[in-house]
């Protein structure tokens, strides 16, 4: 079975490229689409979905359609893109499902410090001897990403797509759904295609 993404940017292309298999069973992400933002990925993600249906040889079980929330609400921002994919008038032949990250990707990567260190350790990096003098707060935050690239920073590594890449194939989901519930959801989400 496989599945198609559409994404905001490459960062996030790259980490559910590694969390998507992760998760399902037996899914592969063949194809993931990165649109340059949220405005893009509202305003493009018809079109991707389109080109998914055009190529037979994908043969897609589901589409999802994934964007940061910046912490409001998931649902009303879900409800939106179905109300967009609705009024273009374009039907899947595949499942298409919308989920809006509460409140970020990096929220979710940031539940699992000892990823970030391992990451760090595998590209030679003396990780973790001095001490993480970075407030990561217990709830969740509009502030992740900025506080995300800090703990980066403080392990050696650059804030690029491979590297968010590298923190997700390492990233403990158990830890990931602990911190953020709404992560649980996305987890069924996969699983059921």
């Amino acid at each position: 079975m496989s599945i198609g993404i559409v994404v905001e940017g490459p960062s996030d292309g790259s980490a559910y490229r590694a969390l998507v298999p992760r998760i399902g069973n037996g899914q592969d992400v063949i194809q993931v689409r990165e649109c340059g933002g949220k405005s893009r990925l509202k305003n493009g993600f018809v079109n991707f979905l389109r080109e998914f249906q055009r190529n037979p040889a994908w043969q897609f079980s589901a589409a999802f359609v994934i964007r940061d929330s910046d912490c409001s609400s998931p649902q009303p921002i879900e409800g939106q893109l179905q109300n967009i994919l609705e009024a273009s008038g374009f039907t899947a032949e595949f499942r298409v499902e919308f989920f809006a990250t509460p409140c970020m990707l990096e929220s979710w990567l940031l539940s699992d410090l000892e990823a970030i260190r391992t990451v760090a350790a595998q590209r030679g990096h003396g990780a973790g001897t001095a001490p993480l003098n970075i407030q990561i707060a217990k709830s969740i935050s509009s502030g992740d990403k900025d506080v995300f690239i800090q703990v980066l920073t403080h392990f050696g590594l650059p804030a690029t797509p491979v590297v968010y890449g590298e923190v997700a194939a390492c990233a403990n989901l158990t830890m990931i759904g602990n911190r953020c519930t709404y992560f649980r959801e996305f987890m069924r989400r996969i699983r059921a295609v």
